[in-house]
């Protein structure tokens, strides 16, 4: 299995609908893309305030993309990504796992491998029990 390091320059902005409000956030970090026989990876670390509040990790394939986020208050969560069918996983907080459900409603992936740049864009939808929990907007840009 080849792997390659690339550090990258990550621009994430996240825009969620929840309960009638909108909230914004964006993060602007350093990463390493790793180009892996299975995929793309795209680690990086989140921070607020000036501390690293979680470890980050998107995973880009043919078939889906995966997003991983584990904060320091033990929250753990695995999201995939994929237009085509609903992913049921499990939301790990410190009070035990919450089962969601991911419907994606778009995504656009656009990868410059020599360049090691690229963007991704993902409408997705956050259930639980049934019952729309939010729905959420992801726009990110990564460039060495």
């Amino acid at each position: 299995m080849e792997e390659k390091n690339n550090p990258v320059a990550v621009n994430l902005k996240t825009t969620i609908f929840q309960d009638g409000e909108r909230q914004d956030f964006e993060f602007v970090e350093q990463g390493n893309l790793v180009k892996m026989s299975n995929g793309l990876y795209l680690r990086f670390k989140e921070h607020q305030d000036g501390k690293e509040v979680a470890a980050v990790t998107i995973k880009i394939t043919d078939e889906h993309v995966q997003l991983t986020r584990k904060d320091e208050m033990g929250h753990q969560s695995r999201l995939i990504f994929n237009e085509e069918k609903i992913h049921k996983t499990a939301y790990q907080t410190q009070f035990g796992a919450l089962k969601i459900e991911v419907k994606t409603k778009e995504i656009n992936c656009k990868i410059v491998e020599d360049d090691n740049s690229g963007s991704l864009m993902i409408d997705y939808e956050l259930y639980t029990g049934g019952m729309i929990v939010g729905e959420y907007n992801i726009t990110l840009h990564f460039s060495a």
